[in-house]
């Protein structure tokens, strides 16, 4: 294929140097002439082992050229590669200037393109901020080429996951490929470009893959903060904080694995809730600062508090309101730290009409450490409680449904909304 990189930064002249490893003729363009000279010599403007070497055979092979812009271009390409830089702003959002701009020369350079030809692929890898593609930049093409989509051009979104120092092995070997549509097939996997990477492929609306990248990154960010927090901790207490991460990484089927990763509701019972309090109680005792675990039981209450204003945003008190589980997951009846009791205790607090369902409890044995809550609610929830879940829907203009209970949920009237706290999903939007 022939196509054209804008922006030779990291991610562009990586993605160049491997494009022409693949066989693919390649245009690197950039408003610095500095690094449009050097792509056409075959150097790299950017430190990053084995670039270098795959750019000068390519310049040998005569795959590579550079530009200063992309006007008078477009009709020979079968690919436009957008990865200008958005840089962080004071405020932390990302400057899209550039890359509105670079967006917006590609436009009126598509009006050259002969509209009986195949679509031109645009493949926009820049980072940015989800809703970008639909509100700014296909706007911006739009208005650019006097057109939308679907003529001369098809436009995707394809974040990278390149590392750099380990960019030219990432490109190679991805984790994944992710490819954000118009709709599932419209660029038809971007002719091909990826079919020899073995990785899994996704594609999926703009959105999904907009957020993917910040998610990633957060995520690698949260695991090197959380891992040396430990070991701050570790080391206060004369522990090796390296036995200690052998120990934590070899189990992959809880640690490192997808447990606990899909959204739900907030994490509770015997052990999460003690064994992180006693964690962070080492860390007083050691003097150390340890935010990210401290913010691990704040972010727990407030996803709970979230939850309760998304219940009284649908059903305004009283209600009435039917809560479907009590103890803190399905099969137990441990109400220890119950995220559920909590909320219940908050729903009888704001003056809601509140029915109770849980199968795996006996309100009769609701006692002890096992039911913390004051005197006046205890006997409350015992008297909403009810092994009758039809009867307890009757009237109801809401179902909470607080844990996985498939056999309840086919006795509730078709009508009466389901608000699931087990797997957070567009409805709670």
């Amino acid at each position: 294929m022939r196509i054209a990189i804008l922006g030779l930064g990291y991610v562009g002249t990586t993605t160049a140097a491997c494009l022409v490893r693949d066989g693919h003729e390649v245009v690197g363009i950039d408003i610095n002439p500095d690094k449009v000279r050097m792509i056409g010599e075959g150097r790299s403007p950017v430190v990053e082992p084995g670039v270098e070497g795959l750019l000068q055979e390519g310049v040998a092979a005569g795959r590579v050229r550079s530009a200063g812009a992309i006007e008078g271009l477009v009709a020979g390409l079968d690919m436009v590669i957008v990865c200008v830089g958005t840089p962080s702003r004071a405020d932390g959002k990302l400057n899209l200037t550039h890359l509105l701009e670079s967006t917006r020369q590609l436009g009126a350079a598509l009006r050259e393109r002969d509209p009986a030809k195949a679509p031109l692929l645009l493949v926009f890898r820049s980072t940015m901020p989800p809703g970008t593609m639909e509100r700014l930049v296909l706007p911006t093409l739009e208005t650019a080429a006097g057109e939308g989509p679907g003529g001369r051009y098809e436009a995707a979104f394809n974040p990278e996951f390149l590392r750099e120092s380990t960019a030219v092995k990432d490109y190679f070997s991805p984790p994944k490929i992710v490819l954000g549509e118009r709709h599932p097939g419209a660029t038809k996997r971007l002719g091909g470009v990826y079919d020899a990477l073995d990785a899994p492929f996704f594609e999926v609306g703009y959105g999904v893959a907009e957020m993917v990248k910040f998610v990633d990154n957060s995520f690698h960010a949260l695991k090197v903060a959380f891992a040396n927090e430990v070991g701050r901790i570790s080391l206060s207490k004369g522990i090796d904080p390296q036995a200690v991460a052998d120990l934590f990484l070899a189990d992959t089927k809880l640690n490192i694995s997808p447990y606990y990763l899909r959204p739900g509701g907030p994490f509770g019972g015997s052990c999460l809730p003690k064994d992180l309090s006693a964690m962070l109680s080492l860390a007083r005792d050691g003097g150390l600062a340890v935010p990210v675990l401290n913010g691990a039981k704040e972010s727990n209450a407030l996803h709970l508090a979230w939850f309760a204003q998304k219940i009284k945003a649908r059903c305004p008190a009283p209600g009435p309101l039917l809560l479907l589980g009590l103890s803190f997951k399905a099969g137990t009846d441990d109400l220890r730290n119950s995220p559920l009791l909590d909320l219940a205790e908050l729903l009888l607090e704001a003056g809601y009409d509140l029915r109770v369902h849980d199968p795996d409890l006996d309100p009769a044995r609701l006692v002890g450490v096992n039911f913390a809550l004051g005197a006046e609610h205890q006997d409350l929830l015992r008297q909403r409680m009810t092994d009758d879940v039809e009867a307890a829907a009757k009237g109801a203009r809401l179902a909470v449904l607080g844990k996985p209970m498939p056999a309840a949920l086919k006795r509730l009237p078709a009508d009466l909304p389901v608000l699931d706290m087990n797997r957070l999903g567009p409805s709670l939007a």
